[in-house]
């Protein structure tokens, strides 16, 4: 089984995610593009000198503060196009899996799609207020500013809709964990990723 979390920067996937890996009976390996970060030369991300060629951040302003955006270059493509092939291996090999994403394009719900489509896949919404998701950006030190605010609109935008949204605003990510695995409990056939 997938659990697929999908939300802006700072939304609370990867906390939640944790919180299933902690509640649940059952193993599940957490697997998102925070894991492709860590595992790429720093140089290759954010404001690195060659972060142009993978993941390159660019700071922005409006009326209503910062905004920050990231782009790929050829490398970040190429690991972008990597990540649904992963998730695919480790769920052939038989492991559950929580993939903790941030989709922004039909394009890359389809690529996961395509290479998940043999599998269940719970399709999870993670949302949560701009304010809070701001703050959270701002506390944890290791945000940068602006990202969840660029990602609002395009995040929760896809053409397929989710098998189930949790909230994280107000609520611990324990009862979103415990809520989703609920879910899953009940709904033995989810939808959203089936072709």
């Amino acid at each position: 089984m997938i659990i697929f979390l999908n939300g802006c920067s700072s939304s609370g996937k990867t906390t939640v995610a944790k919180a299933i890996q902690h509640l649940s009976n059952e193993p599940w390996l957490l697997l998102g593009i925070d894991t492709f970060f860590q595992m790429m030369p720093s140089k290759y991300v954010g404001f690195g000198e060659k972060a142009g060629e993978g993941y390159h951040f660019i700071p922005g302003q409006d009326e209503e503060g910062p905004l920050m955006s990231i782009e790929s270059g050829s490398f970040g493509n190429a690991v972008t196009q990597s990540i649904p092939k992963v998730a695919q291996s480790l769920a052939r090999d038989g492991h559950n899996l929580i993939v903790d994403e941030v989709l922004r394009t039909d394009k890359e719900l389809e690529d996961y799609s395509r290479a998940l489509a043999c599998h269940t896949v719970y399709f999870i919404g993670v949302m949560c207020d701009l304010k809070e998701m701001q703050e959270r950006e701002i506390l944890r030190g290791d945000r940068a500013l602006g990202l969840a605010r660029d990602q609002m609109t395009s995040v929760h935008g896809l053409s397929r809709p989710y098998d189930l949204t949790v909230d994280t605003t107000k609520k611990s990510a324990f009862s979103c964990g415990e809520e989703i695995l609920e879910f899953i409990k009940n709904t033995p056939n989810p939808q959203s990723f089936l072709s």
